[in-house]
């Protein structure tokens, strides 16, 4: 299940990389999260377009900051609102429970559903859900979801309802990236060769929404 308020939040994006956002309220005020690696690093206004009723719309941002080390994160400001308040979404992973199905979404390869005005002219985004398989609460702390992953994802909201509360959505982390393994190349007797090809092992690698959150207040990093 898909609640209007986390598809009104996310956002197809194009920085440096093709990609996905979202939005996040943090005491009144509203901030893009999207993949540090979708973005000039050194550049602290960045010009990113946003896809809105099938044209591209070029925005000025300012960098709040950026995730450390590993952490895939950024989180930017814009002059304007773009997701109204009364679509509620809470940044956090308070009762997330180990093996519970999560969410995720984002523009495959840069497609999207085109609804026409359904939603204001955003395109819709593609849905797709995994399984929590493991987690680390350690620094960085990163969530690892049964899901098959593809180029486009990055950056979009990785969320989840707890338990017994169906319309209580939670955004739990930012997608980054999938886990890459080499395969060998066999020969046409079956042998392995020299060769090596990438594949994709199937599972999401997220980063919590709580470094999005000590991007937002440095001060409250423990």
């Amino acid at each position: 299940m898909i609640l209007s308020n986390i598809l009104y939040r996310t956002f197809f994006i194009k920085a440096e990389q093709y990609g996905t956002a979202f939005t996040i309220e943090v005491e009144g005020a509203e901030y893009l999260v999207t993949a540090r690696h979708l973005l000039d690093p050194n550049d602290s206004e960045p010009v990113i377009r946003i896809f809105r009723e099938n044209a591209w719309l070029q925005v000025q941002t300012k960098v709040v900051g950026h995730g450390r080390g590993e952490i895939d994160i950024s989180v930017l400001q814009l002059s304007f609102r773009l997701t109204d308040l009364e679509f509620i979404v809470v940044p956090s992973t308070d009762e997330i429970i180990l093996g519970q199905d999560v969410y995720f979404l984002g523009f495959p390869y840069k497609m999207w559903g085109d609804v026409g005005d359904f939603m204001d002219g955003l395109p819709c985004p593609f849905a797709k859900k995994g399984t929590l398989s493991s987690i680390s609460i350690t620094k960085p702390q990163v969530l690892y979801v049964d899901a098959i992953n593809n180029e486009g994802f990055s950056g979009g909201p990785l969320f989840f309802y707890p338990a017994g509360k169906p319309n209580e959505l939670r955004i739990a982390g930012v997608v980054s990236k999938f886990r890459v393994e080499q395969e060998a190349v066999l020969d046409e007797k079956g042998n392995p060769t020299q060769m090596t090809v990438p594949y994709n092992t199937g599972f999401l690698v997220a980063y919590s929404i709580k470094h999005a959150l000590d991007i937002i207040h440095p001060q409250s990093c423990g």
